[in-house]
């Protein structure tokens, strides 16, 4: 793997960006504030917003969006849209270890339990790129709906769940030979996706419909959908699989589904939101603590992550994470790392 040049600092559109429906808007509604600094190589910690961001962050360029980490929390992945460009961050040193040319405008990142294979979307190219995380490289390019977004993956039945966002659909992918094997219709433009721990049910939040529907890995249909707050965004499940959360991002607030607990249950009346707790303003990328204490939601407008405790329901701290920040993975150890869209970095928040 090769270190690639990709210092962008500055609040100014990338060269050559595709910006499309809701997401032109999306991306254009934090103020633009200037950030005077010199241009440093991806790879190293950042200094372009030292004297904002107190809190440690790795430079990696090119408009970041989606964001994951592996499973041992060795190393973090983020996808440079503007750059085409899958970044591999070492946790422990805090830099960039390698760069892996994936398709056109990458946003979705998710990373199989066994470190093996990472899963990127590429927007613009239709397609989704399975990395060797081994050998670094690109080992099948596979064509999916229109511009997907998201992907989540279930490696016991061996299933990735891919959002096509101008497709109103739900791509499968069977992993054990990177083959489609078929597409599932949901709402209205559909962003995050994810599965239970049980690997029933995947959960996908159509942020032009206002809901989340709810596919049984299966049979590839939807049994369920869940009426949210407006705009949902992106949704995640505590590793305890008693809860959804999903980021309403047009209500500056997050929604709180309880999940079955029974293997089996028919899903014809038990699910709704049950709660929504208020955050920053315009929540966006989320995720939940292994140990399912707490939930991380970033605050696009506000330029804040919140921390929540999910057995509060109270948001227990606020931190900046830098300028336009986007997505949010977390470490088994609590680590945060959240990709931060007009820094080009990828900001660090250490558990307290």
């Amino acid at each position: 793997m090769t270190v690639r040049s990709g210092a962008r600092h500055r609040k100014a559109r990338p060269a050559g960006r595709v910006w499309r429906g809701f997401h032109r808007w999306a991306g254009m509604l934090v103020p633009v504030l200037a950030v005077l600094t010199a241009a440093t190589v991806a790879g190293g910690v950042s200094t372009a917003v030292a004297a904002d961001n107190p809190n440690p962050t790795v430079d990696v360029g090119g408009d970041p969006q989606g964001v994951a980490v592996d499973p041992d929390g060795k190393h973090a992945y983020a996808a440079s849209y503007a750059d085409n460009a899958l970044r591999v961050i070492d946790t422990a040193s805090r830099r960039v270890v390698g760069s892996i040319r994936v398709g056109a405008n990458p946003r979705g990142v998710a990373v199989d339990p066994d470190s093996r294979h990472a899963f990127v979307t590429n927007y613009s190219e239709d397609s989704v790129s399975v990395i060797d995380t081994g050998s670094g490289r690109v080992i099948r390019n596979i064509a999916v709906g229109a511009n997907p977004t998201a992907v989540a993956i279930f490696p016991r039945d061996h299933y990735a769940f891919v959002t096509n966002y101008y497709e109103n659909s739900v791509s499968v992918i069977n992993i054990a030979n990177f083959k489609v094997i078929g597409a599932v219709p949901v709402g209205a433009h559909p962003d995050g996706v994810a599965i239970d721990p049980r690997g029933e049910f995947a959960y996908v939040a159509n942020s032009a419909s206002n809901s989340v529907s709810v596919i049984d890995v299966h049979a590839q249909k939807v049994v369920r959908t869940v009426l949210v707050g407006r705009s949902p965004q992106k949704v995640a499940i505590d590793p305890d699989g008693r809860h959804a959360y999903v980021t309403n991002y047009a209500e500056n607030t997050v929604s709180v589904i309880d999940l079955p607990t029974q293997l089996g249950v028919k899903l014809t009346s038990l699910l709704k939101a049950n709660s929504t707790i208020p955050v920053g303003l315009k929540p966006r990328g989320l995720a939940v603590a292994r140990d399912s204490h707490h939930a991380f939601v970033v605050n696009t407008a506000d330029e804040t992550m919140s921390v929540i405790d999910t057995a509060t329901g109270a948001v227990i701290r606020t931190a900046f994470v830098g300028y336009s920040p986007d997505e949010v993975a977390v470490t088994p150890d609590g680590t945060a790392y959240v990709t931060s869209r007009a820094d080009g970095t990828v900001t660090i928040i250490r558990p307290n």
